[in-house]
């Protein structure tokens, strides 16, 4: 109960160092990232699966957990050698929480506005010693008492150890040492070559509109999906920041981010989907992004003969790749801006890569480096047995209806359907489960990197429950497959279906 007591005032006392003391993050948070690094993808997967945004939280609350429970052990093995000694091993108290502190140390991943290790090891290392003995002297009271105090202590630590946790996970420091997001200010490109094309309006695009429940075709910056192995967004000044380009190139170069907003931009419309998806999932939005070619970039550097891929390198330690056509083609963009407004942090801020066709995973955010080899290389999640291409598999989702509808009334069935760059060709909808089909209008598609929203008119024939089901063809003629499978490793497959309740 000591050593329990003790990680309670070590998190309170962590936390309130994380909010005063420039650089220094919250160590659980620290913590655990590193865990989130080094466990599988199918662990990663099975809980961004399930739980999405949520799912680091369930990261933070483990490791906040695993700390109280090394306290714990720590008091028992204190208290063991104290007793073996006489009661002489009192000393070894505040020495008792150093070896959870080497741990943090060792584990630690450092960010561009974080102390370095050194740093931070010398600013957390009296937190341990003074929770340390703080445990120590309660150790040592207790013996005097009467009354076995541990529910009071267990009710005290619970206290104290929750109000760390919600003063460090609360990040209080950005209010005093934090930049404002950048994705506060309106994008100004100097040399904006290209604009988003409008679209080609086709009769019935209009009635998309009054559907009640229908996703937006364009998701604001704040309502877009964010998944990221990161638990801390990178807070990169863009002063000193630079986009250093290397590896197998006639001339190295080192962008900084005035320089790289002055070369020509594009603008277009994407959809960009997360590979953890299920099928019927949100991890997916649409936005209007502005970005630098990559290959104006590569041409700078000069990319050399035996050039495979160009691999990605984020400021936060993620990276990927992409094959060297692939990073050549003019489709590929260093994206600057979203929606018209600087790119926000957790978007990547200063910069992030921009592919077609590819799941989230292939497009690292908070770029520093861009480096092009002569061999395969292996990402962050490719590391963890994630599909490498990670092509962006067909789907289509059912938005509404989402319960019960009435009989003889016309019942809209609408969604979207993405197929990654491929395009949408064909939707169509079975309210039968399955046995029959009809074909769904389409609205037309802001670009050819987006998904397409789909609806379907529909008079329940009977008061039962009907299965309506939904499937997309993509602009290639493949009709998206039946057979299910997992979001591990290459992306989820299958039919979304909505159970319908049709009364009187």
């Amino acid at each position: 109960m000591a050593g329990l007591a003790g990680t309670a005032v070590l998190t309170l006392i962590l936390s309130l160092e994380s909010t005063f003391v420039r650089g220094l993050p919250f160590v659980p948070v620290a913590i655990a990232q590193r865990l989130v690094r080094i466990t599988s993808g199918q662990v990663n997967s099975f809980f961004i699966a399930r739980l999405g945004y949520w799912a680091e939280r369930l990261a933070l609350l483990g490791t906040a957990v695993g700390v109280a429970v090394s306290g714990a052990v720590a008091g028992v093995v204190v208290t063991a050698i104290s007793r073996g000694r006489g009661g002489r091993g009192r000393w070894l108290w505040p020495m008792s929480l150093l070896p959870l502190w080497a741990a943090s140390v060792l584990l630690y991943v450092q960010y561009p506005q974080n102390l370095q290790r050194p740093g931070f090891a010398l600013w957390t290392l009296p937190a341990y010693v003074a929770a340390g003995g703080v445990a120590g002297w309660l150790a040592s009271t207790r013996a005097t008492e009467v009354e076995d105090p541990s529910r009071r202590w267990l009710l005290r630590s619970g206290l104290i150890g929750g109000a760390g946790i919600v003063l460090g996970v609360a990040n209080l420091s950005r209010l005093v040492y934090r930049r404002p997001d950048p994705g506060d200010r309106r994008l100004v490109v100097p040399n904006l070559i290209h604009r988003a094309e409008p679209r080609i309006v086709i009769p019935g695009d209009a009635a998309f509109d009054r559907i009640p429940g229908l996703t937006p075709e364009i998701t604001s910056n704040a309502r877009h999906y964010v998944v990221d192995e990161e638990l801390i967004d990178p807070d990169i000044d863009p002063a000193s920041w630079r986009l250093n380009v290397r590896g197998l190139v006639e001339r190295s170069l080192s962008l900084t981010y005035r320089e790289l907003r002055a070369l020509p931009a594009v603008e277009r419309y994407q959809t960009l989907e997360c590979i953890s998806n299920r099928v019927g999932g949100h991890l997916m939005s649409t936005a209007r992004w502005t970005g630098v070619p990559l290959t104006r970039i590569l041409e700078m550097a000069g990319v050399k003969p035996g050039a495979v891929e160009v691999a990605f390198h984020a400021s936060g330690g993620y990276s990927d790749s992409l094959p060297l056509e692939q990073a050549m083609d003019d489709s590929t963009l260093i994206a600057i801006g979203m929606n018209g407004y600087v790119l926000p942090r957790a978007h990547g801020f200063p910069a992030r890569l921009l592919s077609v066709g590819t799941y989230g995973m292939k497009n690292p955010k908070w770029l520093d480096g861009i480096e092009v080899v002569d061999r395969p290389y292996r990402g962050f999640w490719e590391q963890r047995g994630w599909s490498k291409p990670a092509v962006v598999r067909t789907e289509s989702r059912i938005d509404v209806p989402t319960g019960s509808v009435t009989v003889r009334q016309v019942v809209t069935v609408a969604g979207v359907a993405i197929a990654g760059d491929r395009g949408i060709s064909n939707v169509e909808v079975s309210t039968d489960g399955g046995v029959t089909w009809n074909i769904a209008d389409l609205k037309s598609p802001l670009g050819p990197y987006t998904w397409r929203l789909w609806m379907y008119r529909w008079i329940p024939p009977a008061a039962n429950e009907q299965a309506v089901v939904v499937r997309a063809t993509d602009g290639n003629g493949a009709v998206q497959t039946a057979h299910e499978v997992d979001v591990y490793p290459s992306g989820a497959t299958g039919y979304d279906r909505v159970d319908v309740t049709a009364v009187a």
